[in-house]
């Protein structure tokens, strides 16, 4: 008799703690469901799509330096072409200083993805480069888009690969039998 009176304040004790620890873990008595916007997805790529026409628009109007450094986020963006590796608006936008006249960039979103959080998205395209009448170059291109602080749709990365050269092309072959 004397062991259970000495084990009984440590047993109601461990009990206390059972119970408090289950009252504590146990959460609200009622499940909390979050409820997703089953389009916000879509409402986002819609809006960056917007952002990217926009953005080529400006192009054609503004010219592509002042677009590009205006569309392009200052410090967090990067521009990716074979051969090709830019950071930052400044540095994006400083080659189109140097354009001749007639020349043209320009392109027309056709897909993406976006976050259903509203804030990313990736749109892709096709992409001409003009020199007047003449195409130097076409392709496909992808752009990321992010949202800044102010909210305002900006390029964080930029990729173009453009098309293989077509059959009847004066590109000799290569003599190892590489491609392009």
């Amino acid at each position: 008799m004397s062991q259970l009176r000495k084990k009984a304040p440590y047993r109601a004790a461990f009990a206390a703690m059972i119970v408090g620890l289950l009252v504590a873990c146990s959460g609200p008595t009622a499940p909390v469901v979050a409820v997703a916007d089953p389009n916000a997805a879509q409402t986002t790529l819609d809006a960056a799509l917007q952002a990217d026409r926009d953005f080529a628009a400006a192009v054609a109007k503004d010219g592509a330096k002042a677009a590009f450094t205006a569309w392009f986020h200052p410090t967090d963006s990067q521009f990716v072409q074979p051969g090709v590796y830019l950071k930052g608006a400044e540095a994006i936008a400083a080659p189109f200083e140097q354009s001749p006249p007639g020349f043209s960039i320009g392109w027309t979103p056709d897909s993406g993805v976006a976050s259903a959080s509203g804030d990313f998205a990736t749109t892709t395209g096709r992409y001409a480069v003009k020199m007047g009448d003449q195409t130097l170059e076409q392709g496909r291109y992808m752009t990321s888009w992010r949202k800044d602080e102010a909210g305002a749709w900006k390029v964080v990365m930029d990729a173009t690969i453009a098309d293989p050269p077509s059959a009847g092309s004066d590109i000799p072959p290569d003599p190892d039998g590489r491609p392009g």
